[in-house]
C-alpha cells in the first residue's frame, strides 16, 4: 500500500472517528438537557400544585370556622349580632373559596377539582343553613333543634369532605412526585 493512500486513509478514519464521537456527544447533551427540562417542568408543575391546593384549603378552614361561630351565636341566649358578624365573615371567605377553587380546576387533575367542589358545595349548604336558622331564631325557638341537627350534619360533612380534598391532593402530589411508568403499570 502507498504511504500517501495509508496517510489519507488514516486522515480519514481520524476525521470519521471525531465526527461520530461529537455527534454522539452532541446527541447525549440533548437528551441530558431534555430529561432536565422534563424534571424542572413537573417540579414547577407540582409546586403550582401544591400552591392551588394550599390556597384553597386555608379559605375553607376559616369559613368552616366562621360558620361554626354562627352557630355558637345562635345557641343559648341567641346573639343575632354576633351571628350575623360572623355569617357576613363567612360569606366573605366563600368568595375567596371560590376564587381559589376555580384556580386549583385549572391545575387539576381532575379528582382533587371534584373533591374541592364538594368542600364548596357543603359549604354553601352550612351558610345556607345558618342563614334560615338565624332568621328564625328569635321567633321560633321550637323550629330551631331542626336547624341545630342540621347543623350537625353539616359540620361533620363539611369536616370529612376537607379530609378527603386533603387525602386526594396529597396523593395527587405524591403522584406527580413518583409517576407511574406507562412501560411498567
Amino acid at each position: 500500500m502507498d504511504q500517501g493512500i495509508a496517510a489519507l486513509l488514516g486522515a480519514t478514519v481520524g476525521v470519521l472517528g471525531t465526527v461520530s464521537a461529537s455527534a454522539i456527544s452532541g446527541w447525549s447533551s440533548r437528551q441530558q438537557i431534555g430529561a432536565q427540562a422534563r424534571v424542572d417542568h413537573a417540579h414547577w408543575r407540582r409546586q403550582a400544585r401544591r400552591d392551588a391546593y394550599s390556597a384553597f384549603l386555608a379559605p375553607s378552614n376559616e369559613t368552616r370556622n366562621a360558620l361554626k361561630q354562627a352557630a355558637r351565636a345562635l345557641i343559648g341566649d341567641v346573639d343575632v349580632e354576633g351571628a350575623d358578624h360572623y355569617l357576613h365573615d363567612a360569606h366573605d371567605k366563600l368568595g375567596e373559596v371560590q376564587a381559589t377553587w376555580a384556580a386549583l380546576a385549572v391545575e387539576g387533575p381532575e379528582s382533587v377539582e371534584q373533591a374541592a367542589n364538594g368542600v364548596k358545595t357543603a359549604l354553601h349548604s352550612m351558610h345556607t343553613t345558618l342563614l334560615a336558622w338565624r332568621d328564625s331564631a328569635e321567633g321560633a325557638p321550637d323550629h330551631n333543634v331542626t336547624f341545630v341537627e342540621r347543623h350537625a350534619v353539616e359540620v361533620t360533612r363539611v369536616s370529612e369532605r376537607i379530609g378527603a380534598f386533603a387525602t386526594t391532593a396529597r396523593a395527587a402530589l405524591d403522584e406527580a412526585t413518583h409517576p407511574v411508568d406507562a412501560g411498567n403499570g
